[in-house]
């Protein structure tokens, strides 16, 4: 008997149930169970945190000697953990990576995951294109604010460009592999590029 892969409303349900903010956690939970992407002690810092399953998850995985810089557009008014930071701000601000390094208090990140998408239009001219500048503004945060050996995860939706982000990557990180967590919607064209090691 084959056995069937639970279905994408699977995930959110099980995140109610175990008292998650978001279905999000278990897209981290995967890459965190096959390739221990955050160790105990971390500075990580999420873009597109909201409504917080990722950063609930990730202040798991650091422990209270790690820190968790949540950022998204929409204002988390809550608390998450002890060792969580949540920061409103939108990543085009200029004044984004500002309030990350005061986060920090002046020290580098370990890691950081970029779950930023915009709103869906259904037409991929359009939102391609739109993804592609979310990637562009967490490059660029992590270019300045992610230690050396440090690491990212990346969220993109699958196009023909997919491809040179992730040679980009390889000029920076020793490690890149294209992930497709089993959370992932169904009919989600949505992947994530884990890159390890930054030289």
């Amino acid at each position: 008997m084959l056995r069937k892969h639970p279905s994408r409303d699977y995930y959110t349900t099980l995140a109610k149930k175990l008292g998650l903010f978001s279905r999000a956690a278990f897209k981290l939970q995967y890459v965190q169970r096959r390739y221990g992407f955050l160790k105990p002690g971390d500075k990580v810092i999420i873009l597109g945190s909201a409504p917080g399953g990722m950063a609930q998850l990730a202040a798991k995985y650091v422990g209270p000697q790690g820190l968790v810089i949540a950022v998204d557009v929409k204002p988390q008014n809550f608390k998450i953990a002890d060792n969580v930071v949540n920061i409103t701000s939108d990543v085009f601000d200029p004044e984004v990576t500002k309030k990350i390094k005061e986060a920090l208090k002046g020290e580098l990140a370990d890691k950081l995951i970029s779950d930023l998408a915009s709103n869906l239009t259904g037409i991929r001219e359009v939102d391609i294109p739109r993804q592609l500048e979310l990637v562009e503004a967490a490059l660029r945060i992590a270019g300045e604010l992610i230690r050396k050996g440090g690491g990212i995860y990346l969220k993109l939706f699958e196009s023909p460009e997919v491809k040179n982000v992730e040679d980009r990557l390889r000029l920076i990180f020793q490690k890149v592999k294209r992930i497709v967590p089993t959370a992932t919607r169904k009919h989600s064209s949505e992947i994530f590029l884990l890159a390890l090691n930054k030289k």
